[in-house]
């Protein structure tokens, strides 16, 4: 069984306002995103209006593969790496981290986030 409170998983979904299209968990992270854009890809899903939410960590490789998927807006309740912060200021995504009940650290492009 894998866990999302102890990191065993992670755990990713792209959403438009309140609705959240799917959801996918691996025990890696990188597979939950593929697994994720590769279904939104097939059932013809439209991602340059999304959010991408993940409980994992956001690295350079997982920026790179939102950005050529077109999501704005990666999501998570973990810390990006600096290099990561780097790759969303040069493809115009927001980059969002640290995500809590009440609070979050906006990295780049804050002017989506009302």
């Amino acid at each position: 069984l894998l866990s999302l409170k102890n990191g065993r998983c992670s755990l990713v979904s792209p959403c438009k306002g309140r609705e959240n299209y799917t959801f996918r968990e691996d025990i890696g992270r990188h597979n939950a995103i593929d697994k994720i854009i590769g279904e939104c890809f097939l059932s013809d899903i439209h991602l340059g209006d999304t959010i991408l939410l993940t409980s994992g960590r956001t690295t350079s490789e997982i920026t790179r593969k939102v950005g050529a998927a077109g999501i704005p807006v990666i999501s998570s309740k973990s810390a990006p790496s600096s290099l990561s912060i780097k790759m969303a200021k040069e493809l115009g995504l927001t980059l969002i981290g640290f995500v809590r009940a009440k609070r979050m650290n906006v990295y780049t492009e804050e002017w989506r986030i009302v």
